[in-house]
Order: structure tokens, then sequence, then C-alpha cells
């Protein structure tokens, strides 16, 4: 069974639950930020069809997972010519391994191919295997983060 994909802009009453995972799984170390800091950043996201753009996964309106597209990615100031980013791929712990974090992320490159978007980029700590089985190539790899690509042509 296949998770229904939407954008947050057309599920708005998610946004204090997309904005607590990203905080939770990312965020718990950054000095001043808060789940209500995420939530802020979130309202740029609810303009339909418009980057930065958030998806989340659903089984029966339930959510389960989010992904994000963004211009640039926290830690990507290296690359300021490469946009734009996956970003914020979360899956809950009881619905991994199920296809959701794989039916989000290609549901983000389908929309970027519907935006014109050629190409789009990643930067992952440990995710590489996962990333490449679903069509992404390494772009650069240092001793701690692999910045990956993926166009979006076959999609278009």
């Amino acid at each position: 069974m296949q998770p229904q994909i939407e954008q947050l802009s057309a599920r708005p009453d998610l946004l204090p639950t997309v904005a607590s995972w990203v905080y939770n799984e990312w965020w718990t170390e950054v000095d001043g930020a808060g789940a209500g800091t995420l939530a802020d950043l979130l309202w740029d996201h609810l303009t339909p069809d418009q980057i930065p753009i958030t998806l989340v996964a659903s089984f029966e309106r339930y959510p389960v997972g989010t992904a994000t597209l963004l211009a640039h990615d926290v830690g990507t100031e290296e690359w300021p010519n490469l946009s734009p980013w996956l970003a914020a791929v979360y899956v809950m712990p009881d619905y991994r391994r199920r296809g959701v974090g794989a039916a989000l992320i290609n549901a983000i490159v389908e929309k970027a191919a519907s935006l014109g978007v050629g190409a789009l980029y990643l930067l992952t700590l440990g995710g590489e295997e996962f990333y490449a089985s679903l069509g992404w190539q390494v772009l650069h790899r240092s001793e701690d983060k692999v910045v990956m690509s993926r166009s979006t042509v076959a999609c278009q």
C-alpha cells in the first residue's frame, strides 16, 4: 500500500507535526532553535507549487513522513551554485522500510520536474546507498558528508 503524498500547503494542519519531526531529528542541538522556530520557517512552504515545497506522506490521512525541496539546505554553503536541494526526509520509525521514504523522494523529484528543475541535489551523512538505489549519484565526497545529484529529465 502506497502512502498518499500531498503538499504541506494542502494540509496546513500538519505544519506543527512536520516542524516537530524536523526539530527532533536534526535541530535539537541548534542554539536558540525550537519546534516553534521550525514552524515559523515552514510557513514559507505553504505556497503551492513554489520552492520551498514540503511534502507529507499519509496513510488514511494519518501523517507518517515528510520531505522538502529547498533552494539551499543547511551545510551546503560550499556549493552556492547548486540548487535546489532535497532535504529533511523523515519517516516515523514504525513506518520505515515500507517504501514511504522512496515514495516521498520520488514525489519530490517529480514535483521538481513539473516546475522545470533539471537536477536536484542532496547532502547526506549516512544514506548514500539508499539514495543511490533511487538513482542519485555521488557528486562530492568528504570524510563526513556526501553530496549527491539526480536528473529530473526522466520524470518529464
